[in-house]
């Protein structure tokens, strides 16, 4: 288990681990007030959220965690299905004293963990703010494309191989993998800046989290049918969802319909890393939106 260096720690935030669900999980918090709690997704940790969080916690008490097989966190060889990841989270919230009125906030894989959350635990979630990633079902096998000259979800397809090659071809060569995967879904270049690429490469190194990355995406099978079991009851709190134009833009706002019965939202003049290429836009439309 690694930890960020401490200049990196935007001012008032410190991290701190906790036990939930058997695993230690690491996480950032800082501010006060109401909760909001920040979902990650791949390749990433909790850093992503880097240029929001300081604006966040002048009104709210901000817990950004690493999910389970990233950053700091633990990386056992299961569990990563949405299910059992929304309950780490909650599992976190409740062992913090956070788990009531809860403003979730997820970006792609950390989108598809605040789905499960929200319909697991539904009168806890305040509000839901779901960025670049669907809640899991049929339509990730669809590959629909990013842009209108493609390319599709090839990436999915990848990952979900489990033979062992996507960890033969990325293991050693991961600031590689990590720079060529941001750039391809980057359309304002440079919001995911050096540091950042570096720190998201340096935890796959790290024990287990290779295989993890992969795992978050080779659950689809189980998540699809997790999903099938709650899709019939839309939620009912105030759903935020956002895409960017240079990735899954409408998409998002669409499958964020199917599911949710008062949905608002917008496409950004961005690619996939929402939070890290548009901060400012994001806040514009965020905070107005936690009330």
């Amino acid at each position: 288990m690694t930890q960020l260096s401490t200049s990196k720690i935007p001012v008032g935030f410190t991290e701190k681990t906790a036990q939930a669900n058997g695993v230690t999980l690491n996480y950032a918090i800082g501010g006060a007030g109401p909760t909001v709690v920040l979902l990650h997704g791949y390749p990433q940790t909790w850093y992503m959220w880097r240029k929001v969080i300081p604006a966040l916690a002048g009104q709210y008490t901000v817990v950004v965690p690493d999910l389970r097989g990233s950053g700091g966190s633990d990386a056992p060889a299961t569990g990563y299905d949405k299910v059992t990841l929304a309950e780490d989270i909650h599992q976190l919230l409740v062992a913090i004293g956070r788990a009531d009125q809860v403003n979730v906030v997820g970006h792609d894989v950390g989108t598809m963990v605040s789905w499960a959350y929200a319909a697991a635990h539904p009168d806890s979630v305040r509000r839901l703010t779901v960025i670049e990633g669907p809640r899991v079902d049929e339509s990730v096998y669809q590959s629909p494309a990013l842009t209108p000259a493609g390319p599709g979800l090839w990436n999915f397809g990848f990952f979900v191989l489990d033979n062992g090659l996507p960890e033969r071809i990325v293991s050693g060569r991961e600031d590689t993998w990590v720079a060529g995967f941001v750039d391809w879904l980057e359309v304002v270049k440079g919001g995911v800046d050096p540091d950042a690429i570096a720190e998201y490469a340096a935890q796959l190194r790290l024990s287990g989290h290779l295989a993890a990355s992969y795992a978050y995406f080779r659950t689809f099978h189980r998540d699809v049918e997790d999903g099938m079991r709650t899709r019939e009851t839309p939620l009912s709190m105030p759903v935020l969802a956002i895409g960017g134009e240079g990735a899954l833009g409408q998409v998002v706002l669409d499958l964020a319909e199917r599911y949710a019965s008062d949905v608002t939202g917008a496409v950004f003049p961005c690619g996939h890393w929402v939070p890290e290429e548009s901060p400012e836009l994001l806040l514009k439309h965020l905070l107005p939106f936690l009330g």
